[in-house]
């Protein structure tokens, strides 16, 4: 049975903000400004499907649309033979041209955004080869998508992708209808159970990519035991492994077996010649299906020891477990395809985490002096597997399987907590559709009230703040110190004060962290193998195009477009405020390259954004991810 998705409602009688709702299905053509207030309850099934439509939309328009100059945001009057069901409309219109397919999608908007921020208040019409207009479907979108990108790229026509966006649609209806009941405020809760929620809270995912909640491999039943979304909370699983076939290491080289066995709380004992190593269950019962792993048993050298100990959360990525006091995270291997990856610990990016975490510690404390609300998890311990015939082998046959015991010991939020702030993943707030809305709403409301300022005043003042939190240490590490951390939204978190402030800024996740020529120096006394050192060492170039994407275009562009709801006014506002923030970074940090990347950015220079459509539609590789030019506002808004 479906759920019906309730409404909400934001009193702002006393500002002229929109009201941050729940998104609805366009079944009437409202006013831009009354959308909000004519909202229509949605069934779970029929909402996880206009997402998928509009997040297509949205991957096309940034990657290829906007590329190609096919894209137009107008009003109805000044848009070309616009569909019938739109000429009573009044509001602003996204017109996109598909030469290739002799096709057109057009679709009501709030307001104009450059960096494709849209929000659709109204069904999306599609015109196909014979000037027939019609409301499209996800999946006339999805198939003319992708027949437009084989044409572009001489490919044939990729029905993979087709099937993982049906596998994301039905992934998101089973979890919005689990959450049937369940919304509610996250104010009561304790600050650690406020985190916990944020970080199961991801109902729509990603809003530019076109399997925001693509899972191949799990059943729904295992989709209930396992996903956060569903509140999971679950004991890891025990394996009994030859102490000669760990691979480990740890920052401050204590012992990874009694860090484990403590940390999980598990009362199983091994010899001196063998560790306990824990497992996410579903990867147990992955391995034990391996031929090499079902030898090792029969042999007596693997023993499944079953699950136990203490229970842990899974976190957004739904392959970290968070301990119940938060005290750590654990980084477990899934070898399940998650969005773009199969999600497993590769040994090279086990030894980029540790290695990230060894290069940031000598730094800690003058970043604490410059930035003291700035914070970097550190990966304090790695650990996998190497079976006795891949040990001397650079060509490992049972790469797979040994990375599939790859595990991170991560610090947790403690100290955090034990301040008195309230963590939030970034991803629970901004960018997750209409939980996310509710959430900001609320905090903004609680913030101004407590500052006694109107919502517009609020909103700009914590946003002003939050940009500087997060863009001031980050631009700081890579201008001055060659470090290019991978601060997205789900990798950062914000630490809250009891009023709303942001006052921490959290990143975690050091795995891809990227070192650019000025770092290069730092790592020639640590032992790296070829393949760890050449997958952390970068160009300025891509150091940049990290921190561009990662933290201003998927953190920030995503921030200001929660805030805005739909407000071009209060959307230009907020570019002007981070145009402020970006001046004053550089007011009070000058250096030439930092200079060069915000001066450009001011007068115009694109943002690079990552190309997530075009790589599914390819079958590449994560790491090949084209990057493309992103226009925005800085070069244009005033000074706040």
């Amino acid at each position: 049975m479906n759920a019906s998705l309730p409404r909400f409602a934001w009193n702002h009688a006393h500002d002229t903000l929109p009201l941050l709702h729940l998104p609805s299905l366009p079944r009437a053509l409202p006013h831009p400004r009354q959308a909000a207030n004519n909202a229509v309850p949605v069934e779970a099934s029929e909402y996880a499907q206009l997402q998928h439509a509009r997040v297509l939309l949205n991957c096309y328009a940034r990657e290829v649309a906007m590329q190609e100059h096919k894209l137009a945001v107008r009003s109805i009057a000044h848009t070309r033979m616009a569909p019938a069901a739109l000429r009573q409309y009044q509001g602003q219109v996204l017109d996109i041209q598909l030469p290739r397919m002799q096709s057109r999608f057009c679709v009501g908007v709030q307001h104009v955004s450059v960096t494709g921020n849209y929000d659709y208040i109204t069904d999306i019409y599609l015109q196909d080869h014979q000037q027939t207009w019609s409301v499209a479907s996800w999946r006339d979108i999805a198939q003319l998508i992708v027949a437009d990108l084989s044409l572009r790229e001489g490919t044939e026509f990729n029905a993979d992708l087709l099937q993982q966006i049906e596998e994301s649609i039905a992934t998101m209806q089973h979890l919005l209808e689990a959450q049937q009941g369940k919304l509610r405020s996250l104010h009561t809760d304790s600050a650690l159970q406020q985190y916990i929620r944020s970080e199961q809270h991801l109902l729509t995912g990603h809003p530019f990519h076109p399997t925001p909640k693509s899972r191949s491999g799990w059943t729904k039943e295992e989709e209930k035991n396992y996903s956060p979304e569903h509140g999971a909370r679950l004991q890891l699983r025990y394996f009994q492994i030859p102490r000669s076939w760990i691979i480990s290491d740890s920052l401050d080289g204590q012992d990874l077996s009694s860090s484990l066995q403590q940390l999980t709380g598990h009362d199983l004992q091994a010899d001196s010649e063998h560790i306990i190593v824990p497992l996410h269950p579903w990867q147990a019962d992955w391995l034990v299906q391996q031929p090499r792993i079902q030898a090792a048993m029969a042999a007596g050298e693997i023993c499944d020891l079953g699950c136990s100990g203490k229970q842990f959360y899974p976190t957004a990525s739904i392959r970290t477990m968070l301990a119940e006091d938060g005290s750590a995270f654990l980084k477990l291997s899934l070898n399940l395809r998650i969005t773009n990856c199969i999600r497993n610990n590769a040994r090279h990016e086990l030894a980029a985490a540790l290695t990230a975490s060894r290069l940031y510690r000598p730094m800690k404390a003058d970043m604490q002096a410059l930035f003291p609300h700035f914070h970097a998890l550190e990966e304090q311990a790695y650990l996998s597997v190497a079976f006795p015939e891949d040990q001397q082998q650079s060509d490992r046959q049972h790469k797979e399987i040994e990375d599939g015991f790859g595990l991170v010991l991560r610090e947790g939020l403690a100290s955090h907590l034990a301040q008195g702030i309230t963590p939030m993943i970034c991803a629970a707030l901004f960018g997750n559709g209409q939980a996310g809305r509710l959430q900001v709403a609320a905090l903004i409301e609680r913030f101004s009230h407590r500052h006694s300022l109107s919502l517009r005043q609020g909103m700009l003042l914590w946003f002003s703040r939050y940009a500087e939190l997060a863009i001031y240490p980050v631009f700081y590490l890579l201008f001055e110190k060659g470090i290019a951390f991978e601060p997205h939204m789900q990798n950062s978190i914000v630490g809250l004060a009891e009023d709303g402030t942001p006052v921490h800024f959290i990143v975690r996740d050091l795995e891809l962290t990227r070192l650019t020529p000025k770092a290069h120096e730092l790592i020639k006394a640590m032992q790296l193998d070829e393949h760890t050192r050449k997958e952390i060492c970068c160009s300025d170039e891509a150091g940049w195009t990290r921190i561009g994407y990662c933290l201003l275009v998927n953190n920030i562009c995503e921030v200001i477009a929660t805030l805005a709801n739909g407000n071009h006014e209060l959307y230009l506002e907020l570019w002007a405020c981070l145009r402020n923030t970006l001046q004053s970074y550089l007011a009070n940090f000058p250096n030439p390259e930092a200079a060069r990347r915000i001066q450009g950015l001011l007068s115009g220079e694109p943002l690079p954004v990552k190309g997530n459509l075009l790589i599914r539609f390819l079958k590449q590789a994560d790491r090949k991810a084209a990057y493309l030019p992103l226009y925005h506002p800085l070069g244009v808004v005033n000074e706040a």
